[in-house]
């Protein structure tokens, strides 16, 4: 039975290569009579490790942009009767940035009996948010490529649109640059900027440096973006160890 459908399949997609090549024919799909037997599954992969290329500082209470490049390999498959007759496939390398931020608000002064001043961080008042992808420098490097049968079976009725790669994977992209794994890599170079921030604002107040300390109090709460919820009950998340992020080591 499966060679016969098959087989069938096989002889739509002739007929319409014919006429995509041809234009030799006219006609209207009966979308309403087409049943649901097309299957999709998405992987997206990152082939080589996130990266942590630069630290901006920035004003106000966020104290730093972390910028990070993420390489992403993408596969989805189309199936017709269990039968894979199509594979598109994206590469790119998305570049985007998240903020450091820290609540001025909750640091600590305390005054020592011996003239010193020790300024208290507490670490969970350090929050890494609006990871975002930078689309125009990204969008150079993204290639698709849709297979030999790519273009041909766009015009088939059940070829679905809902689960779009390209902009699943600028949304995959963007939920590893805002990982834990990648947030906990951007808090080692981070937190030292941190430190000297809070010292620097203490001494443009007239402290006495020799005086003064800095200390972060604790670890940041790190945790992971939602999951991508790309219909039909699938997800797609970047938690539990599935990516691996690293910085530029004139960073370290």
């Amino acid at each position: 039975m499966k060679r016969v459908l098959a087989g069938i399949g096989v002889g739509i997609v002739g007929v319409v290569a014919f006429v995509y090549t041809t234009d030799s024919l006219s006609f209207t799909w009966p979308w309403d009579f087409v049943p649901e037997v097309n299957e999709v599954q998405v992987e997206l992969t990152l082939p080589e490790e996130a990266r942590i290329v630069n630290i901006e500082p920035i004003m106000l209470d966020c104290r730093a942009r972390v910028h990070a490049e993420v390489p992403v390999l993408g596969r989805r498959e189309h199936a017709l009767f269990d039968q894979v007759y199509r594979t598109d496939t994206i590469e790119m390398v998305a570049i985007g940035d998240v903020d450091t931020c820290v609540d001025g608000g909750a640091a600590k002064v305390l005054r020592r009996s011996d003239g010193t001043t020790e300024i208290v961080i507490p670490a969970e008042s350090i929050k890494f948010v609006r990871p975002r992808v930078n689309t125009v420098e990204t969008a150079a490097s993204v290639t698709v490529d849709k297979g030999l049968l790519g273009k041909v079976t766009d015009v088939f009725p059940w070829v679905s649109d809902d689960l779009a790669l390209t902009p699943t994977a600028y949304a995959y992209s963007q939920n590893v640059i805002g990982s834990s794994e990648c947030m906990r890599t951007a808090y080692t170079v981070t937190r030292g900027l941190i430190t000297d921030a809070y010292r620097q604002q203490f001494i443009d107040q007239g402290a006495d440096a020799g005086k003064l300390s800095v200390r972060i109090d604790g670890e940041p709460v790190f945790e992971d973006p939602e999951p991508i919820y790309m219909g039909e009950g699938v997800e797609m998340s970047v938690g539990n160890g599935s990516v691996t992020c690293v910085a530029d080591r004139d960073l370290s």
